[in-house]
C-alpha cells in the first residue's frame, strides 16, 4: 500500500494484491479492502496492533479516498488493510503505512 498525501487533508491509498503486484486487478473472489486506521496526534504512538485501529471503509477499487477535517491537520494517520472474501472472510493484515495530514 502506498500513500499519496499532496492534497491538503487528503489521502489517496493505492494498494495491490502482492502476488500479482504488477496488476492493479483485486484477487479473485476478493470484494474489496477493508481500510483500518489510527489517527495519533503529534507525539502520540503509532498503532501497536491491529486492536488499536477503527475500520474506516471497504475499498472496492484503488485509490481509496479518505478526507480529513482541518482539525486533524498534523497528526498522523497509521493505516492498514486486509482483503474480505465474496463470503465475509477477511484476509491477513497488510503492513502499517503511514502519513501526515497536511494542513
Amino acid at each position: 500500500m502506498k500513500v499519496d498525501f499532496s492534497q491538503r487533508l487528503v489521502h489517496r491509498l493505492a494498494y495491490v494484491d502482492e502476488a500479482a503486484a504488477l496488476r492493479r486487478a483485486r484477487p479473485r473472489g476478493i470484494v474489496g479492502a477493508e481500510v483500518w486506521v489510527k489517527v495519533a496526534a503529534p507525539g502520540e504512538a503509532p498503532p501497536s496492533g491491529a486492536a488499536e485501529l477503527e475500520f474506516l471503509l471497504l475499498s472496492t477499487r484503488s485509490p481509496a479516498k479518505v478526507e480529513y477535517s482541518g482539525t486533524q491537520a498534523g497528526h498522523t494517520a497509521h493505516y492498514m488493510l486486509r482483503w474480505l472474501s465474496r463470503r465475509g472472510q477477511p484476509g491477513p493484515w497488510s503492513e502499517t503505512a503511514s502519513a501526515t495530514i497536511g494542513a
